[in-house]
Formats: C-alpha cells, structure tokens, sequence
C-alpha cells in the first residue's frame, strides 16, 4: 500500500519503467443479434391474429428492422419475397399464404406496393412486393379495431433477440409463441419510469386469459 503524503491523501507511486496497460478499444456497438421491433407487434398483432399473419409480419419486421445502416435506416423498405421465402423461412404453409396476406393487409400492418405476376407466354413473373405499414398519428393505438399501422414517432420500439423472429416464431405453435412473446413484452419490452428494462415478470392466470390472448377456459389458443 502507498504511503499516505503529508495532506493525508493516497497516491500509487509512479514507476516510468512500468509498462502502460492496453487501451480499451471500446464497447460493440449495441445492434448486433437484435431486431428493433414496434411493441405493438406485442400489443396488437401477436394477441389477436392466426399464425399466418403473425409470422409474415414478424418475417417483414425481421426483414426490413433486422437490417439496419450506422444511422439506424432499414436497409430495405419494401420487401419482394417469393412464396417459397415464405414456406422455408416465415414458416407459413403454401395454402395458407394468400389468406395470411390478405388478413394482414385489412389489419393495416403491411401493404402492398406491387402486385405479383404469374410466368406467361413471353412474360416473366415477378414476385409481389409488401412493406410495413406506418402510422403518422401521434397516437400508439394497440386495439384491432383503432390500429392503423405501426407507430412511426420516437419510442414505443424495443430490441428484441432475433432467434424469436428466426427460430421461434417459424417452428413453434402459436401458443408458444405466444406465451414467450408475452413475456419478452412485459419484461425487456417495459421499461420502468426513469430507471432500467425489467429482467423478470410475473405474469397471472388472470393476465394470460385477457391481454396475452389465450382462452380463458384451456390456456391455450388455436395455430
């Protein structure tokens, strides 16, 4: 231990043969692994919606969030993605993508840009273009009936781990996905007011019955 100075103060002696520790490079950036998701994929689409409609907007907001420039600008807006995208990675079955895409466009989470063309006699096809759909209102709407799209102002958006978007959400019932996606909303997707992003949450009977969207008699909801 150094010896204390003459005002009583600690000081490390100072030795100039000592070799000077590495320089801290600095800590990564926070935006790997992650998806910067709107919470009302939590409040207004994942409670209420098939498995169909879930999994395509979650397999757009992976795509086009997932996917960001140095200054947070999605690299893509609007998505092309061809029916057998949507078999092998969003998970949804081929007879069901048309009506997965119709529901999701009266719901206002996406919208499409262009139509799809099938191969003709000297005409390619074309696959069919979507984006998300945003909402320039002021108000973040979560209930079916007012949600126009998703809010577009500061906030209201959490990083979510992208294996909930890539490994869960294609494989696994609705009810899973369900379940874990009510608890990534109300622990890492609630911050609380002037302090940190809860790590924990209990969740009730009561609550999995009402907002997480699962009938109150079986616990469990339809995929």
């Amino acid at each position: 231990m150094p010896p204390p100075t003459h005002e009583n103060r600690i000081i490390s002696p100072y030795n100039p043969r000592t070799k000077p520790t590495r320089p801290v490079a600095g800590f990564a950036a926070p935006t790997s692994n992650t998806t910067f998701a709107p919470n009302q994929f939590f409040d207004a689409c994942l409670p209420y919606c098939s498995r169909g409609v879930v999994r395509l907007v979650a397999f757009l907001i992976r795509k086009t969030l997932g996917w960001c420039d140095t200054h947070g600008n999605p690299q893509e807006e609007q998505i092309s993605v061809s029916y057998r995208e949507l078999v092998t990675k969003a998970g949804i079955s081929r007879d069901m993508i048309r009506m997965a895409l119709d529901e999701a466009v009266a719901g206002h989470f996406i919208e499409c840009v262009r139509e799809g063309r099938a191969n003709a006699t000297g005409q390619a096809g074309q696959s069919a273009t979507h984006q998300l759909r945003w909402d320039a209102s002021p108000e973040y709407r979560k209930k079916p009936a007012d949600f126009r799209g998703f809010f577009e102002g500061e906030g209201n958006r959490t990083d979510i781990p992208n294996e909930f978007f890539d490994v869960i959400i294609p494989n696994e019932p609705l009810s899973v996905i369900k379940a874990v996606g009510a608890v990534i909303r109300f622990s890492i997707g609630f911050q609380a007011k002037h302090g940190r992003r809860r790590q924990q949450v209990a969740l009730s009977y009561r609550f999995w019955g009402e907002a997480g969207g699962f009938s109150a008699k079986s616990g469990l909801c339809g995929g």
